[in-house]
């Protein structure tokens, strides 16, 4: 199998799995964020249920610092692109917008 074709077939897996870790996720949500990797942000939703969702660094609006420890809210579309995340409570509570 040429190396083409096995990048392209780990991205689809990838754009599949991460479409499907998303699919509940449209709406407003708040938990403690447990992981960040990359622009990708897992949360530990107040119901116990762990959520991911993509924070664009261009067009996500964000209020707060988002680390590991934070308690956020934020605004999830369909797709899983979250177009807000606010710092309500702990790690990242100093203002920084960006």
């Amino acid at each position: 199998m040429k190396i083409r074709t096995k990048i392209g077939v780990a991205a689809v897996a990838l754009l599949l799995w991460t479409g499907l870790a998303m699919a509940d996720v449209p709406g407003s949500i708040r938990g403690e964020v447990t992981k960040i990797s990359g622009d990708m942000v897992t949360i530990k939703t107040t119901e116990g249920k762990m959520q991911s969702f993509h924070v664009d660094p261009k067009t996500t609006k964000k209020e707060g610092q988002v680390n590991v420890g934070a308690m956020v809210s934020a605004d999830v579309n369909n797709s899983g692109h979250a177009t807000s995340v606010k710092v309500i409570q702990g790690k990242g509570m100093e203002k920084h917008k960006g």
